[in-house]
C-alpha cells in the first residue's frame, strides 16, 4: 500500500490525543478522585486518533472522507446534548431563600465508616443553615448503609445534625433510600404519613440540584432548591462532578427506568 504522509491537521489531531491521553491516564491512575473526566480525556484521545486515521486514509478513500463526516456529526451532537445538560445543571445550582417550604430534605451521600464524607459534610452545613434560618420545618435525612458505611447515610446525618443543637423530635430518618429517586420518592411519603405537604426544600450538592428537581417534578411534587457548593480549594473535583452530572441527567432522560 502506498504511503499517505501525515498532514499538518492530521499532526495537529493526533498531538491533541496525545495530550488527552496523558492527562487521562494521571486521572485514573494519579489523581483518582477526578477518574470520571479521566475517563473522558481517555474516550476524546481515542476519537481524535480515529478522525486522524480516517482523515490520513480519507484523501484516497471515499468511505474514510464517509466514515471521517459521520464521527463529525455525531460528536458534535453529543457536544450539543452535553452542553444544553450542561446549561441545566447549572441553572439549578442556587439556593432559592424566597420560597417557603412546609418541610426540609437532606439528601445523602458517601459515609467514611460513621464520619461524613466531604460530600455530605458541605449539604450538612448547607442543611443546618438553611433549618436556623426555617426553626419550624421538620428535617428528613435520608439515606441508607452503604459499602464501607458502618452506619446508615441518615444516621450519620442526625447525629451530625444533633450535634450541632437540632432537637432530635425535628429530625425525621429515611434510611431506605439508595439513590436520588428513592431520596425523594421516600422522602416525601414519609412526610405525606404526617400529613405535611406543600413545597419541600432540599438540601445537595450544588451539581445534584437538577436531578433531584426532575425527580421531584416526576413525582409532583415542589421542591425548593438549596445548595451546597464545594468549597473553591477543591475546583477540580467539583468540575469532575458537573461533568458527570450531565452525563447522569442523560441517563434519567434517556433511560427513566433503568
Amino acid at each position: 500500500m502506498k504511503n499517505i504522509p501525515v498532514c499538518r491537521k492530521e499532526a495537529i489531531y493526533y498531538a491533541i490525543a496525545l495530550l488527552c491521553l496523558t492527562l487521562g491516564t494521571l486521572a485514573l491512575t494519579v489523581y483518582t478522585a477526578v477518574r470520571f473526566t479521566g475517563f473522558l480525556l481517555c474516550c476524546a484521545a481515542g476519537a481524535l486518533a480515529v478522525l486522524g486515521v480516517l482523515s490520513r486514509l480519507g484523501r484516497t478513500r471515499a468511505w474514510a472522507r464517509r466514515a471521517r463526516h459521520l464521527l463529525l456529526v455525531l460528536l458534535a451532537a453529543g457536544f450539543a446534548l452535553f452542553a444544553a445538560l450542561e446549561v441545566r445543571v447549572l441553572s439549578w445550582a442556587r439556593t432559592d431563600s424566597e420560597t417557603p417550604a412546609a418541610a426540609i430534605v437532606v439528601l445523602g451521600a458517601g459515609v467514611n465508616g460513621t464520619t461524613p464524607s466531604l460530600s455530605l459534610e458541605t449539604r450538612l452545613t448547607a442543611a443546618l443553615a438553611y433549618a436556623q434560618d426555617h426553626p419550624e420545618a421538620p428535617i428528613v435525612v435520608s439515606g441508607c448503609q452503604g459499602p464501607g458505611e458502618d452506619i446508615t447515610e441518615a444516621a450519620c446525618m442526625a447525629g451530625w445534625l444533633e450535634a450541632q443543637g437540632i432537637p432530635p423530635e425535628r429530625i425525621l430518618r429515611e434510611d431506605r433510600a439508595r439513590d436520588t429517586e428513592e431520596n425523594i420518592r421516600y422522602s416525601l411519603a414519609l412526610l405525606a404519613e404526617r400529613g405535611i405537604g406543600g413545597n419541600v426544600a432540599v438540601v445537595t450538592s450544588s451539581y445534584h440540584l437538577c436531578r433531584a428537581a426532575h425527580h421531584m417534578e416526576r413525582m409532583g411534587g415542589a421542591m425548593v432548591p438549596v445548595a451546597a457548593p464545594m468549597p473553591a480549594k477543591y475546583l477540580p473535583l467539583s468540575v469532575n462532578y458537573y461533568i458527570r452530572e450531565a452525563f447522569a441527567m442523560a441517563a434519567e432522560l434517556l433511560l427513566p427506568n433503568h
